[in-house]
């Protein structure tokens, strides 16, 4: 066996042996590859490497740390292990072990490891079908943590949804609002929320993958929508491939907590699948979130489920 840096393993090869080992579940395509990992640059190369036998890959890991300047409030102190798989016909040889000391052994200055939820992530956590590989993580030294959920609901010939509120407090953000959304977030959702969004105007965006809350003209609250023509492949439409009609994705969502109540959110929700179903989507999806209760308020249902996991490190 020998390791070898992950940018030396062909991306097509790589996203074979992912879609051999989660593909039935997680379809990956080389786009969404090339976005996550390729070309996110809290990339932590030294960590992220392969393993290979007479040229046959039998696993790889990704490994990250935030290392971007922006102006955002993102921890430098957290190593991300983003995705780690080994060819089922090599697995309890020492392929895993290897790939994770690797990894681990490559973050500098970091508190915890987690395992999923870093910048541009493919997963929140193990996904909770494969208890084999949460028991993996645990011998390794990982604790369980809380449980993150997927929900979906069909939306094709249904009716669009009535607002408690006016509609009047609620549209599709335009690139004028885009300065308003950063200044919203970094007040009131400091971290990843802004994070994502500072990203998101980075590139050639227009608004409307966010429906707006406000109140007399000011946001108050966000909630971002993503379908196939949206400018990056956002986390809730991942596995689209899993779907034969168009698929959109919502959340996260968030309102100040100054005006919350009065069914604010619910409605904000609302409206951004009144927007998905005007836009001809079939099916929505919602990620990472723990609210079933209140996203089963609109018919959404559980669709995936994952173990988040992590790892303090000592100084």
């Amino acid at each position: 066996m020998k390791l070898v840096n992950i940018e030396e393993i062909e991306i097509n090869r790589i996203v074979q042996l992912w879609n051999k080992c989660l593909g039935t579940s997680f379809p990956i395509t080389e786009e969404l590859w090339v976005q996550n990992t390729v070309n996110d640059i809290n990339l932590q190369r030294t960590g992220s490497v392969a393993v290979v036998e007479d040229q046959e890959l039998l696993g790889f890991v990704i490994a990250k740390q935030f290392k971007e300047i922006t102006p955002t409030l993102m921890s430098q102190e957290i190593g991300w292990i983003q995705c780690l798989l080994v060819k089922p016909e090599a697995r309890g040889k020492g392929v895993g072990r290897t790939l994770l000391q690797n990894a681990e052994s490559s973050f500098q200055n970091v508190k915890e490891i987690r395992l999923g939820r870093d910048p541009w992530h493919y997963f929140p956590g193990v996904p909770l079908e494969q208890p084999d590989t949460i028991k993996w993580f645990e011998y390794k030294g990982y604790t369980k943590d809380s449980i993150e959920i997927d929900l979906v609901k069909r939306v094709v010939d249904e009716n669009p949804f009535t607002l408690s509120n006016s509609k009047d407090h609620f549209r599709v953000l335009t690139k004028e609002d885009l300065p308003q959304l950063l200044n919203f977030l970094n007040d009131v959702f400091p971290g990843r929320w802004h994070y994502e969004a500072y990203r998101y105007t980075q590139i050639n965006s227009t608004g409307r993958e966010f429906m707006g809350f406000f109140i007399d003209g000011e946001l108050k609250g966000f909630c971002r929508m993503n379908d196939p023509e949206s400018p990056m492949i956002a986390q809730n439409v991942y596995w689209s491939k899993l779907f034969s009609s168009p698929l959109g994705g919502i959340g996260p969502l968030g309102i100040d907590r100054a005006v919350r109540g009065s069914n604010f959110g619910l409605d904000l929700v609302k409206a951004a699948v009144n927007e998905l179903m005007a836009r001809g989507m079939h099916h929505i999806v919602i990620d990472w979130t723990q609210l079933e209760r209140f996203y089963g308020k609109l018919g959404f249902t559980k669709w995936k489920q994952y173990q988040t996991m992590s790892k303090g490190v000592k100084s």
